[in-house]
């Protein structure tokens, strides 16, 4: 598969003779993005990061943030819309030191959404087109804090059961939700890719900003729409379920591709594999499992 694949592993060691306590989570993570089969270039953007920082002597926390940004739409605006918006979330998350997740996210949508503005305003040519979606995930402690804006999706597999965390702001979403059509016809409304709210398009932003509790064994899926609409629920829910998440997440890609991949494709897979406190080895470290591309 003629692909971009994001791989890379991340370690940490704890000196010898101190044995903190671990609070937060521990996760495996498996990020690939695909140009798609039509589009002149990638105009998704993505961001991983975890960090561990010391509290005390004997215990440290662990946070983690994952974000994909698409950018519109088939334009140079599109691409650099998406990447300013990842860039507003790597300079707050660098100013976050734990608690308030919520906080650090919407500051850092509006910024994204107030210099993506002033940027399209001051280069007419852009103007029109330059605007993103946005969704960040924020992992701090056993909490999960969802940053949404446009139609990336969420998707959390827990004990078999699948639920999508985001709605999708879009004419058609917008629609079902004041019961003007059914679900079966939102899925197939002329609508559905037509965004009602994008970050960059207008001096304001409405985000919704929600929280969750993870729970070990949780699996959780952020993509683009570029996967999601190629995928049926079902085949979602299948792969969420497996053990490989590697295989997985490209099995995911494959078929997008297979089905003509108009867009461009961006998808996060991750794990929640220890949650809460847990006494580290004194050469404790952890590695996000990613297998070769």
């Amino acid at each position: 598969m003629d692909k971009q694949v994001v791989m890379g592993e991340n370690s940490i060691i704890v000196p010898a003779g101190k044995v903190p306590n671990l609070v937060g989570v521990i996760v495996t993570w498996r990020a690939i993005t695909h140009q798609g089969l039509t589009r002149s270039q990638n105009e998704d953007a993505h961001w991983v990061t975890h960090v561990v920082e010391s509290k005390t002597d004997t215990e440290s926390s662990s946070r983690y943030v994952f974000a994909v940004a698409d950018g519109l739409g088939g334009h140079r605006g599109g691409a650099i819309a998406s990447r300013m918006a990842l860039k507003s979330i790597k300079e707050e998350f660098h100013s976050w030191h734990g608690g308030e997740a919520d906080r650090m996210i919407g500051r850092a949508m509006q910024n994204a959404n107030q210099n993506i503005f002033c940027v399209a305003q001051s280069d007419p040519e852009l103007f029109q087109k330059m605007q993103t979606t946005l969704t960040i995930v924020a992992l701090d402690n056993d909490s999960l804090v969802i940053g949404h804006v446009g139609d990336c999706r969420l998707y959390r597999m827990r004990d078999g059961h699948i639920d999508q965390l985001t709605r999708d702001h879009t004419m058609a979403s917008d629609m079902l939700k004041l019961h003007m059509i059914s679900s079966k016809q939102a899925s197939e409304h002329p609508g559905r890719h037509q965004l009602t709210r994008s970050v960059g398009g207008d001096p304001f932003m409405n985000a919704d900003i929600t929280r969750q509790q993870v729970q070990p064994g949780d699996t959780y899926l952020l993509c683009s729409d570029g996967l999601w609409s190629e995928l049926t629920e079902e085949e979602i829910r299948s792969a969420l379920q497996e053990n490989d998440m590697s295989r997985e997440c490209e099995k995911l890609v494959r078929l997008a591709l297979s089905r003509g991949a108009p867009d461009n494709i961006t998808g996060i897979m991750f794990y929640i594999d220890i949650l809460g406190k847990q006494a580290a080895a004194s050469s404790f470290s952890w590695r996000s499992l990613l297998g070769k591309g």
